[in-house]
């Protein structure tokens, strides 16, 4: 199995112990866009859990040319990602942090922000972001360690 959109999407069939409905689908652009670098593909997928569109979470996907690209647009584009800030001494960074500790496995970069898991697996970045404030970090790290699996299953199976 090739490393493709498709390869690692998640499905309703993936989401259904969430009782998950697809809301809506959207091509995105580079989290760190205009600047380089620039992803080949990006999409985010907006889905309703437990029947009800007060629990959303939003995954968003994008392919890079390498692992390296990849990388530098999650950290960079962390900062897009969310107005909201933390002071850090020297100034303010992004809500978008590195765990603590990185018992969640995710990735080979991660941050996190609440229940939001941003991290990067091989040539992908994956944003996992509930909506609202109506789902838990439990709910949203799940979802992030589902994508995970198939990308790892993907590149295996390559």
């Amino acid at each position: 199995m090739e490393l493709t959109f498709e390869s690692i999407q998640l499905t309703a069939d993936d989401l259904k112990d969430l009782a998950a409905r697809h809301a809506s689908a959207q091509e995105l652009y580079s989290p760190t866009s205009p600047k380089l670098p620039i992803a080949q593909f990006g999409w985010r997928d907006r889905w309703w859990l437990n029947n009800s569109a007060s629990q959303q979470v939003a995954i968003h996907y994008w392919f890079f040319e390498s692992h390296d690209e990849a990388c530098t647009a999650a950290d960079e584009g962390r900062f897009r990602l969310s107005a909201k800030t933390v002071l850090k001494f020297g100034g303010y960074d992004s809500i978008y942090q590195p765990p603590l500790n990185n018992e969640h496995g995710l990735g080979d970069v991660v941050w996190q922000a609440g229940a939001n898991f941003l991290f990067v697996q091989q040539t992908v970045v994956v944003l996992v972001a509930e909506i609202g404030g109506r789902v838990s970090e439990e709910t949203t790290l799940r979802i992030a360690q589902m994508i995970l699996e198939k990308i790892n299953n993907a590149v295996i199976n390559q």
